[in-house]
């Protein structure tokens, strides 16, 4: 998705809430774009008075600013233009003007026609912005999805103003409790309306979508995040945060997953959180495969074991046998897995504790790693179809190929 956010009058791609959303969509991986539309100068646009025409703001001039950004966009790239206050009218005349379709457009504080004589230098400021005669259905047709925000003590855009907008594109009206007029006036330096509804247009991975989530919640302010980028990075969790992870994983889990399991494996609870969620996300995508990975014979003795294979079995999880001395040698980490083919979740131990901490990964190289790994395991891992009866007949042939 490509976002290109428009200032109002007498505004600059630095003020109000701007560089925050820049910075935050940027982090999610989006391409943005905040041109600087030329503009007069307040005090001396003031003192030349409403007889002496805008100097630098028209029309023309903002229409020749934006025409190397059109330009620039690529045939059927998807688009989404956020405008605040002059900005919003600026956008009907360049989707207008340049029969731009987008996906989404996000108004904030927009007006379609002359605001009054309380400040007379917006208007004037304005003059050639405004237009009657608009093809409405034209409109609608190249902005199919747009929202109108309006604050109910604005000094400058009356509600009705915003009210007729909304209505002539059929936008989503949304009212915002004393914000003013949305920007640096009222301290408005972070919009967060604005960012979820921009947020509801990406089409984000999984691991995205977690780390936005977590990200949200301040949850990574205390881990080692690079928040100006949350694709290309890993994320170390403490094991804590497993149930968090697991539980978001799961119900937002689109096509299906593969897992390896310890058989070795200490204190846990085979219908916590975590398994509970894993199952019913195997019933709903009939595609995640747990690989039991036996590290020694005795294990195969573990009432919890079993407990937990037939839980899996039962709650439609494909569940598999694999020697695990077989396939150490090629894991980085021998309980790990991979969700969506998006993003990789390793569990690391060290010989002497239990599980240390929870590494997330969503990095290309990362997964094409994991997809390897898992070629690995299936090559010598079995399905199981009864778990008593599979396990004691392997264990009777492990035992008797020892030396």
């Amino acid at each position: 998705m490509k976002f290109v956010l428009f200032h109002g009058v007498f505004g600059s791609p630095e003020g109000n809430w701007f560089p925050q959303l820049k910075e935050k969509l940027e982090a999610m991986g989006q391409e943005v774009i905040v041109p600087q539309f030329p503009i007069d100068n307040w005090d001396e646009f003031t003192k030349l008075g409403p007889g002496v025409p805008s100097k630098n703001q028209n029309l023309d001039n903002w229409l020749k600013v934006f025409e190397p950004i059109y330009e620039s966009f690529k045939k059927r790239e998807k688009l989404c233009f956020v405008g605040h206050s002059l900005g919003c009218v600026f956008i009907l005349h360049v989707v207008t003007k340049f029969n731009l379709p987008l996906d989404c457009a996000i108004f904030v504080a927009p007006f379609m026609d002359r605001l009054g004589d309380k400040y007379w230098q917006f208007d004037h400021a304005n003059e050639s912005f405004y237009k009657t005669g608009w093809d409405i259905e034209k409109l609608k047709n190249l902005i199919p999805t747009s929202y109108v925000l309006h604050s109910d003590n604005d000094p400058y855009v009356d509600r009705n103003h915003s009210i007729i907008f909304s209505r002539a594109l059929e936008s989503s009206l949304i009212f915002v409790k004393r914000a003013g007029h949305m920007n640096s006036e009222v301290n408005l330096n972070e919009f967060p309306l604005v960012f979820e509804l921009c947020n509801t247009r990406l089409d984000l991975t999984l691991y995205q979508r977690y780390l936005a989530e977590k990200n949200k919640e301040n949850i990574l302010d205390y881990l080692q995040v690079d928040h100006k980028n949350l694709i290309n990075v890993n994320v170390h969790l403490p094991p804590e945060e497993i149930f968090n992870e697991g539980r978001f994983k799961f119900r937002n889990l689109k096509y299906g997953g593969f897992c390896t399991f310890r058989s070795g494996e200490k204190n846990w609870n085979p219908f916590d959180i975590y398994y509970s969620e894993c199952r019913k996300a195997a019933k709903r995508t009939k595609a995640i495969t747990r690989v039991y990975m036996l590290e020694k014979a005795s294990d195969l003795k573990r009432a919890i074991l079993r407990t937990q294979m037939k839980a899996d079995f039962e709650g439609g999880v494909h569940v598999m046998l694999c020697p695990f001395d077989k396939i150490k040698g090629g894991l980085k980490e021998p309980d790990f897995g991979i969700w969506d083919d998006e993003y990789v979740c390793f569990v690391h131990y060290q010989p002497t504790k239990d599980m240390e901490e929870i590494i997330l990964d969503g990095r290309p190289e990362v997964i094409r790693l994991a997809q390897e790994q898992e070629k690995l395991v299936r090559k010598f891992a079995f399905n199981v179809v009864d778990v008593d009866r599979d396990l004691d007949t392997y264990r009777k042939e492990w035992l008797a190929a020892m030396p």
